[in-house]
């Protein structure tokens, strides 16, 4: 007897079993996806006022600055309860050294403190934008005047010469908190 071969016969399709392949498969993307938030740096996108990171010590970044500008870092002495280092760079852009400290405060703002022995205008300028070279204003802080500006988002900005290094202390925070950093800087 001799046997035939058939044409080979397609099986059932597996219609049910497709749509819980899928499920399982998001399911199981998005068991991952909240892991990755939940334990790793993106956790402080979901709980912002819960940064693990240690403060940054701005101190070596300061005395960098000093090296490089044979001028002594203008730094805050003494800053209120919640206050927290959060950055600290020195750059060298085309119109000299800068440093930049920030901060987050009390109610999760921010403040920032940049300096540079650059041309006072022209330092400002890079630092707030355009906008920043208008002063609207000067404020009395301790023994000191700082001419009052606004950053090119909006933000306060105070500015000041110390010698030779001119100072900017700006950001998002109250007004107050920024005359509380403009004051304890030494």
């Amino acid at each position: 007897m001799r046997w035939r071969r058939s044409a080979p016969v397609a099986e059932r399709g597996r219609g049910g079993q497709t749509f819980t392949d899928m499920a399982r498969s998001l399911g199981l993307m998005v068991v991952v996806v909240a892991a990755l938030l939940l334990l790793g740096p993106g956790r402080t996108l979901l709980f912002p006022g819960d940064d693990r990171r240690p403060p940054v010590d701005y101190a070596r970044v300061a005395a960098g600055f000093t090296t490089v500008t044979r001028t002594p870092a203008v730094l805050p002495v003494a800053l209120p309860n919640g206050w927290r280092p959060n950055a600290a760079t020195l750059t060298r852009p085309s119109i000299g050294a800068r440093l930049h400290v920030g901060w987050t405060t009390p109610g999760e703002k921010f403040a920032g403190l940049d300096e540079s022995t650059a041309p006072g205008e022209r330092f400002v300028v890079s630092v707030l934008g355009r906008h920043g070279a208008t002063t609207v204003g000067t404020i009395r802080i301790g023994s000191r005047t700082w001419e009052v500006r606004r950053s090119q988002r909006g933000e306060t900005a105070l500015t000041r010469a110390f010698g030779d290094v001119t100072v900017v202390v700006t950001g998002d925070a109250p007004d107050l908190q920024l005359g509380d950093l403009a004051a304890s800087l030494r």
